[in-house]
């Protein structure tokens, strides 16, 4: 009989609310767990290859129940994730891997109840692994699958069963192994959907991947999925359909589902300041540019990242602008005009110094982070290290895009940065 493994993991990108952090857990999953478990012939898949029928929980409690394996990844420390851990350790005393990006037990967040728990690491980058990092992890979650399997009672890796040896666990028959693998059906999954609809926005059919979504949304038993309302809120406003300003308001409507006032995940807040800074460019009114710094500034102090920084500055030195045209006091724009200032410093001063860390050569956004750079020195008016920036970037492959993208921000910018100047001058 095959065996199988199933993995307690989320799908698409995650955020580790402590500390802002996106992790795509498709990386994960798809580039080292399954592909270990494919070699070694045992039938490997997550909650979201299921068919989404019935009662959900059922079929997620029988599969911890029954896997011959279950690999759990608490990178995120996801509640869900732990939970489900939990109850595998309180049914299996063995043949369950714990496994975690390793920021987690660098930064010792590991609770309590599971820090004694063996907790195989590995390097994410959030966007991607690196290469060495995947075949070293698989390398090293292949050896571990394959001595568990020649050697599967040799000690409990539940702490239940550890701690309670005179534990009973279940046995199962070949027809409740059997039933276990006909409910695997990765075509029609939720994990499927979401990636066919991701294909359809990055070749910018984005009405095509509102579909999928849709019905990815209307497969799960849970209809506030965050992930993929935040996809279906992004195609929605890029679709542009059945014009830009529906469109725009058609998202926002998307976007209420998570709670947009009290929410700190910094995807979703990035996506109403963009979709807020668009309303603003487009109908030239304040309350949509107050709004979008709003979203903005509370994702950049959520996360710190550089995409809500830049964007909270720029859009500072634009209501800046806007109170010059509305002839508001100096004091309003000296104020606006002094806080751009203050976060172009602070993403400088903190992006600097993640260049020189050792693990920077191996992100997957470099040419992003350069060009955040070039841009806050812009906003500073000190060209010669912009333009070192913009260079750094111009030596980096396939790039056409980014540079782009920052010279039609840059005429923007610029034309914001006169405006301010000569009315500080007057």
């Amino acid at each position: 009989m095959k065996k199988t493994c199933f993995v307690i993991i989320g799908y698409g990108i995650k955020t580790d609310f402590a500390t802002g952090r996106d992790i795509n857990l498709d990386k994960t999953y798809n580039n080292i767990i399954k592909p270990v478990f494919d070699e070694l012939d045992i039938e490997c898949f997550r909650s979201s290859d299921l068919k989404q029928t019935g009662v959900i929980d059922v079929k997620m409690y029988e599969h911890i129940f029954k896997a011959d394996f279950v690999v759990a990844d608490i990178s995120t420390l996801n509640a869900n994730a732990i939970y489900e851990l939990g109850i595998r350790h309180a049914l299996r005393p063995n043949t369950t891997i714990v496994i975690s990006e390793d920021d987690l037990l660098k930064e010792k967040r590991i609770p309590f109840d599971i820090n004694h728990v063996a907790i195989h690491a590995y390097e994410h980058f959030g966007k991607g692994i690196d290469f060495e990092e995947v075949l070293r992890f698989k390398t090293h979650l292949k050896e571990l699958v394959s001595h568990i399997l020649k050697h599967p009672e040799e000690k409990p890796d539940s702490p239940v069963y550890t701690f309670l040896p005179k534990l009973t666990p279940p046995t199962f028959t070949e027809e409740e192994y059997e039933e276990l693998i006909e409910n695997i059906d990765s075509s029609e999954s939720i994990s499927n959907l979401v990636e066919l609809a991701e294909k359809e926005k990055n070749n910018k059919n984005h009405l095509e991947a509102i579909n999928l979504l849709y019905e990815a949304l209307n497969n799960t038993y849970n209809k506030h999925d965050t992930y993929i309302i935040q996809r279906l809120a992004l195609n929605t406003y890029k679709s542009e359909s059945p014009n830009k300003i529906a469109s725009l308001f058609k998202a926002l409507e998307i976007l209420q589902k998570l709670n947009p006032e009290e929410t700190t995940n910094p995807e979703t807040l990035g996506l109403l300041g963009a979709i807020n800074k668009r309303l603003f460019e487009t109908l030239k009114t304040e309350e949509y540019l107050n709004q979008s710094l709003h979203f903005y500034e509370r994702g950049y102090y959520v996360k710190q990242d550089y995409y809500n920084g830049i964007n909270t500055a720029y859009l500072y030195i634009t209501k800046a602008v806007y109170s010059v045209e509305l002839e508001a006091d100096q004091l309003t724009i000296y104020a606006n005009y002094g806080q751009a200032i203050k976060i172009w410093k602070e993403i400088i001063d903190k992006w600097e110094k993640i260049l020189l860390i050792e693990e920077f050569e191996k992100r997957g956004d470099k040419e992003w982070v350069y060009l955040t750079l070039a841009e806050a020195y812009l906003g500073i008016s000190k060209e010669e290290k912009e333009q070192e920036y913009v260079t750094l970037v111009s030596d980096l492959p396939d790039t056409d895009f980014a540079i782009s993208s920052y010279n039609e921000q840059k005429i923007k910018l610029v034309a914001l940065m006169d405006k301010i100047k000569t009315a500080i001058k007057n």
